[in-house]
């Protein structure tokens, strides 16, 4: 199962953002992401693949690495198709400060063990910047004209799948946990929404 699930959840992960990425190579554009959101998704997964490659969690980097991919693809063709040359520094810019903890790597006062772990936890805190004030956005205003059921249906069971991965690894990671549950726990709070304000009858 450690093997299986991350391997299910890479290739959900990948169908839950294909529509996106075909809609933005047919549009040519990359209008109403969050940029922020889309760095922070390439530094967050190079977080956790730096940990579970060091700790020989080969499967778990798998999510991870799909998740950076895909994250980076979208910056890719904001880059090609809407950025101007001070954008494209600025997107750089970004990606490098989410990278800036990397450094600590370099101490070698520091146990490389520990400094991996550590870096978990400001992946789960990127994460938790990548989806919570979208997620509040979306309770507080209702607005979901461009929200996907299928897309956080799909990111669902994508965490589903990623949680009980890691509660099958031999020596289980608490950033990990944590950000699956997130994960979960924000995906169904969107998926609450689109029900809801489906249902709800319009009101003058």
């Amino acid at each position: 199962m450690a093997h299986f699930l991350p391997v299910l959840s890479s290739f959900i992960l990948v169908f839950s953002f294909l529509p996106l990425l075909n809609k933005i190579r047919k549009n040519r554009s990359v209008s109403g992401l969050s940029l922020l959101m889309m760095t922070f998704g390439v530094a967050q997964s190079t977080y956790f693949i730096a940990f579970n490659l060091y700790f020989e969690r080969f499967y778990m980097a798998l999510p991870f690495v799909v998740t950076g991919i895909l994250s980076g693809s979208i910056l890719y063709y904001f880059a090609r198709y809407n950025a101007e040359r001070k954008e494209r520094i600025q997107l750089l810019c970004m990606l490098a400060f989410s990278l800036i903890p990397f450094t600590l790597l370099a101490n070698p006062a520091l146990d490389t063990a520990k400094v991996l772990t550590w870096l978990t936890f400001v992946g789960l805190v990127m994460s938790s910047v990548r989806v919570m004030p979208q997620t509040y956005k979306t309770i507080r205003s209702g607005d979901i004209s461009n929200l996907s059921a299928r897309y956080f249906s799909l990111q669902f069971v994508a965490g589903i799948c990623g949680l009980f991965a890691e509660f099958a690894m031999a020596t289980q990671s608490i950033a990990h946990i944590l950000t699956f549950v997130m994960i979960l726990l924000t995906n169904a709070a969107q998926l609450g929404c689109i029900q809801y304000y489906k249902m709800r009858p319009n009101t003058v």
